[in-house]
């Protein structure tokens, strides 16, 4: 039978390997928001709107749309922005467990 090392016996060094826990985190921070870019513009496509029609709609230059599905911006107002000029919303929750809160939503139109 072929015998694996256990994770919590590696990890260690493949942590270390790709530049601790906080280059860890950050790596992880970004493949997020381009994962959530690349969303974004595949709903923008399903809704039949282009880069320049959600950039007038938020009232920045194409190339900002652009960079929002490169995953290159992600502040929350900038996506509440881009999700408005596509007529949704942004809800934010806070998970506790099995605990979830609305804290609030994005209602405004977008400027």
């Amino acid at each position: 039978m072929t015998r694996f090392p256990r994770w919590s016996d590696v990890r260690a060094g493949l942590v270390a390997d790709a530049g601790g826990e906080e280059a860890l985190a950050e790596a992880r921070r970004r493949n997020q928001t381009y994962i959530d870019g690349r969303r974004l513009a595949e709903r923008r496509r399903l809704q039949g709107l282009t880069q320049t029609e959600v950039a007038e709609h938020m009232g920045v230059a194409k190339s900002r749309v652009s960079q929002i599905e490169r995953g290159e911006i992600s502040t929350v107002d900038v996506i509440a922005r881009y999700v408005q000029a596509l007529g949704g919303q942004i809800q934010i929750t806070a998970v506790f467990g099995d605990d979830l809160y609305i804290l609030r939503g994005t209602d405004t139109p977008a400027a």
